[in-house]
């Protein structure tokens, strides 16, 4: 066990106590990340000599924590059948568990059994839970355990700074400052506003001693969740979205499993300047298309309402070849409104080729309804999305007219992002916390003394490694916009495959992808654009360094698909 983590256990013990006292847990477990792969039990009441010494990630209940990233209940083994052996051989049958996260990373659990008087855990439970893991986290503020170390800034200037909690149970602010460990030194010059390390891929000189530490880095981190905490971002307003149409298709196509059915179709008026997705069963002729739109119009004249103007557009599900719908084959229309929160004038109208039985009646009764969850998750989701991207550039704003150069660099950074994640064909949300990564990556640079070091190109050891904190820096205000996963992406974006970057030193595929993406894009905008902090290379030049560097700098795999998409 980490030399730290025992030094704490008494007052781990003590804060475990209070799951007794606030949560009136009859049982509790605290589980800590060895640094290798498992959980040691490190403090534990109630279990009596039946809680395991240890769990690995396979473990229902670390599994569980891994996913979810926040606290959860389980009242009764027969709730979810893959704990319920964890749960019986320990004689409970009802179970709260505590995530405790640092940086993006699960690092320990508490895992709490049957509530006194044998009540259920519930709702009210998971905040105090949640508290119980920050103070459990706190304690580590100052200390390099977890596999995880802690830098600060190299200015000697004494700033008394409180540790920084992260809010939730998703990931804790970098600690308080301990010395920093070496740093694997740039080959040329490093930019005061690209990147830090070389983009030339070689092998590293020996590193420099470590700076002189100084406890700035947990202000810093503080003033920079501040900042970000106060940014305003507007929801964007309730609408349709391509995204919500496809969403929509796919339901159209599963009511034309219902017997009888022969076309489907979505009008949204107003939505999009007017849409209409019609899905038939075959090819709809025209005649068919216009009996369905006559209907329609006559249902929504009888209620007071009126249509609109719509752009149509059709879709078969039949093989090609096969004859078309007409309206002779569409004998009864049925319309009903989606009822989606926020968005007006959306109607399904369905035609059958004979009259539908009760029991067709209920499929599109639980279709219509299933056609609106679609939409509505689908606009969530797009909402997110949305709101991410405009808290990324309000994270930006300042950087607009202050450092020019430095906002033409992120762009040429995302625009490249963009392109290799479509090249790599990326699911959506990678290619989402690629982009995000890219446009933030360097958004901590305003609070490191960067009025002084902007255009530079002489900079000193000392200011290379205050900048080297910007990964940390921007991380700290990145998190609350836009979570921990981008969060953690920008602070790794100066890891390297061979384990020598910085700031945890991390190796291969402990690299989030996002990072390991963005990696090759920074360093090769950096290395060809005209306005660059150094003589630019051509192309050919820039990828022979990319090709060097895989498997050591950059990802191997990822560098070689790099060349491959830019040659």
């Amino acid at each position: 066990m980490n030399p730290e983590v025992e030094q704490l256990r008494p007052r781990l013990k003590e804060i475990l106590y209070d799951c007794a006292v606030e949560v009136r847990a009859t049982k509790a477990a605290l589980y800590l990340f060895d640094g290798i792969g498992r959980f040691d039990l490190v403090a534990e009441y109630g279990f009596r000599g039946v809680a395991r010494e240890w769990l690995d990630r396979n473990q229902p209940v670390v599994d569980r924590c891994g996913r979810g990233r926040s606290p959860y209940f389980i009242n009764g083994l027969s709730a979810e059948p893959r704990f319920s052996e964890y749960m019986f051989e320990a004689s409970t049958d009802r179970l709260l568990a505590a995530p405790i996260y640092s940086r993006g990373e699960l690092v320990g659990l508490i895992d709490m059994r049957d509530k006194q008087n044998r009540a259920p855990f519930d709702t009210s439970d998971l905040g105090k839970a949640q508290q119980i893991a920050e103070r459990m986290m706190a304690l580590f503020a100052t200390k390099n355990v977890f596999r995880q170390t802690f830098v600060t800034l190299s200015e000697p200037e004494p700033v008394e700074a409180k540790p920084v909690t992260w809010p939730h149970a998703t990931s804790a602010a970098p600690p308080a400052p301990v010395a920093a460990p070496p740093l694997a030194p740039p080959v040329a010059p490093p930019p005061p506003r690209a990147t830090f390390e070389a983009p030339v891929a070689m092998p590293a000189p020996p590193p420099p001693p470590a700076p002189t530490p100084a406890p700035r880095l947990a202000a810093l981190t503080a003033q920079a969740r501040t900042a970000a905490e106060h940014l305003v971002i507007a929801p964007p307003a309730r609408e349709l979205s391509e995204a919500e149409l496809v969403a929509a298709r796919e339901v159209l196509k599963s009511i034309l499993l219902i017997p009888g059915a022969n076309v489907a179709m979505l009008s949204a008026f107003g939505q999009l300047d007017g849409v209409q997705e019609i899905v038939g069963r075959a090819a709809v002729h025209d005649e068919a298309k216009s009996l369905m739109q006559a209907k329609l119009t006559s249902w929504l004249s009888k209620r007071g309402t009126a249509g609109g103007y719509t752009r149509t557009t059709m879709h078969a599900t039949g093989a090609a070849g096969a004859p078309m719908i007409t309206a002779a084959q569409i004998a009864k229309v049925f319309t009903a409104p989606v009822a989606v929160d926020g968005l007006r004038g959306l109607y399904l109208t369905v035609g059958f080729s004979s009259t539908p039985d009760r029991a067709a009646h209920e499929l599109l009764a639980a279709l219509l309804a299933a056609l609106q969850t679609a939409i509505e998750h689908s606009m969530s989701a797009t909402a997110l999305t949305t709101m991410r991207a405009r808290a990324a550039e309000k994270l930006l704003e300042s950087d607009q007219g202050r450092y020019p150069e430095l906002r033409r660099h992120t762009t040429l950074v995302v625009s490249r992002v963009d392109a290799f994640a479509r090249h790599l064909r990326l699911t959506p949300r990678e290619a989402e916390a690629a982009r995000l990564t890219a446009m933030v990556h360097d958004v901590g640079l305003r609070l490191l003394d960067y009025d002084r070091l902007y255009r530079r190109r002489d900079l000193a050891p000392d200011d290379v490694a205050l900048l080297s904190e910007h990964v940390s820096v921007g991380a700290s205000m990145v998190e609350p916009l836009l979570g921990p996963e981008i969060a953690r992406a920008v602070l790794c974006h100066h890891e390297r495959a061979d384990g020598r970057g910085y700031p945890h030193q991390l190796r291969g595929e402990d690299i989030p992808l996002a990072s390991r993406v963005l990696q090759i894009c920074d360093a090769w905008v950096a290395m060809t654009d005209k306005e660059s902090y150094q003589r630019p290379l051509a192309p050919d030049a820039a990828l022979n360094v990319i090709r060097a560097g895989a498997g050591s700098q950059f990802d191997a795999e990822l560098a070689l698909q790099f060349v491959d998409m830019t040659r």
